[in-house]
């Protein structure tokens, strides 16, 4: 099942010199991409480290190669042996390599776009194991992100909609721990915005779902609570938009209502916070059918959010980028047209000196700068 948006390359060109001097047209995909052969010299090298055997290189090697990620490539400047090699690393990987690793391919479904079943198919070979059988935590909510993301953005056929929904359905449990549940109830929502309303909305669906959801409303974890709510707006979004009404709906819409009043003194003063904040919006579409509103300042252009599935959309895509959000939103014409954003033929002029460099001025800033408490819908935040 293709997402509900579409995520196609936009065709820009670019002047190249022919061996007779003379100047042609060649088409390219996605942005404008300055190359210097001593930089790509590097970042060949780069890639060929992830084959090495220590494991020390192989991560030094992942975490260069998410920056350049994060500079938004033309899809293909992203080569055959990168994804062969950072699929390797994650056959049989450390933590790191695999929290990296897993990002690096979700980062690279960003840069393809839609309708790459096969990169799907490739991913989930590797991280699907992963998912199933890796012991560490972190393995796992990392894992179950990026094949969620992979997922939404790349998946053509509906059975592997199915398929992935039900995976992340594993753990929809009490008993999981609250970082792997939360994955799983993101990814689910994630993948689940592409889906029809109709199809969201169908009975059967709600009558095996509804309930699997509910019962996380009481996990111990508030971003779990927190989760599980939003995805009951999303729902009641889907059945509003069909006439129908989620099963239990009264006494969904009057315990929503508590937990956005919860004054649990057990609770840290932020965790109060934060699940006042995120129930009253989900109260506020389920009792009073109004839509999330989130407008975002991106170099003073206004990109405005309404509903529930482009709320699941947008926060997987930045939870992903992270401080590469801004340069993937203004030179990234597939995730431009995924956001309702016009395309851009403004050239990309990355600043190597930063490139490689953890501790430059440019990533400390970017990171304060994604620091934060959760909002509430209706204000604007600025990229």
């Amino acid at each position: 099942m293709a997402a509900s948006v579409t995520l196609g390359g936009i065709k820009l060109w670019e002047r190249r010199a022919e061996e007779d001097g003379v100047c042609a047209l060649k088409t390219i995909m996605n942005t404008g991409y300055s190359k210097n052969v001593d930089d790509e010299h590097k970042i060949d090298k780069t890639i060929a480290s992830l084959t090495e055997k220590r494991t020390r290189t192989r991560v030094a090697a992942l975490e260069k190669l998410t920056t350049h990620l994060l500079n938004c490539l033309a899809p293909e400047d992203v080569s055959d042996s990168f994804i062969n090699n950072v699929l390797e690393c994650l056959r049989k990987p450390s933590e790191e390599e695999a929290v990296l690793g897993s990002r690096i391919l979700a980062i690279m479904a960003i840069i393809f776009g839609s309708n790459e079943e096969r990169f799907f198919h490739r991913s989930k070979h590797v991280l699907r194991p992963l998912i199933r059988n890796a012991r560490n935590a972190k393995v796992k909510s990392s894992t179950i992100h990026a094949l969620g993301l992979i997922g939404f953005l790349c998946i053509v056929e509906n059975e592997n909609t199915e398929d992935l929904m039900k995976l992340f359905e594993t753990f929809f449990n009490l008993s999981v721990h609250s970082s792997i549940c939360k994955a799983a109830l993101e990814s689910w929502g994630l993948i689940a915005s592409s889906l029809t309303d109709e199809m969201l909305a169908s009975e059967s669906f709600l009558e095996r779902i509804v309930p699997q959801i509910l019962a996380l409303l009481d996990h111990k974890d508030v971003d779990v609570r927190s989760s599980a709510g939003e995805n009951l707006a999303l729902l009641h979004e889907s059945a509003e938009n069909c006439s129908v009404s989620l099963p239990c709906g009264e006494d969904i819409v009057v315990q929503i209502l508590e937990m956005s009043k919860d004054g649990n003194k057990r609770s840290s003063k932020k965790d109060r916070k934060t699940q006042h904040i995120v129930f009253r919006d989900i109260h506020s579409t389920l009792a009073n059918s109004e839509t999330p509103h989130v407008s975002f300042l991106v170099r003073g252009k206004m990109l405005d959010i309404r509903s529930w599935k482009s709320v699941k959309q947008f926060e997987a895509v930045k939870g992903c980028l992270q401080t590469g959000l801004q340069d993937h939103i203004t030179y990234n014409n597939a995730l431009r047209a995924m956001l309702g954003l016009p395309e851009t033929f403004e050239d990309h002029k990355i600043d190597r000196r930063d490139l490689f460099n953890k501790n430059s001025a440019m990533k400390k800033q970017r990171n304060n700068e994604l620091k934060g408490d959760r909002k509430p819908f209706g204000l604007t935040q600025h990229l």
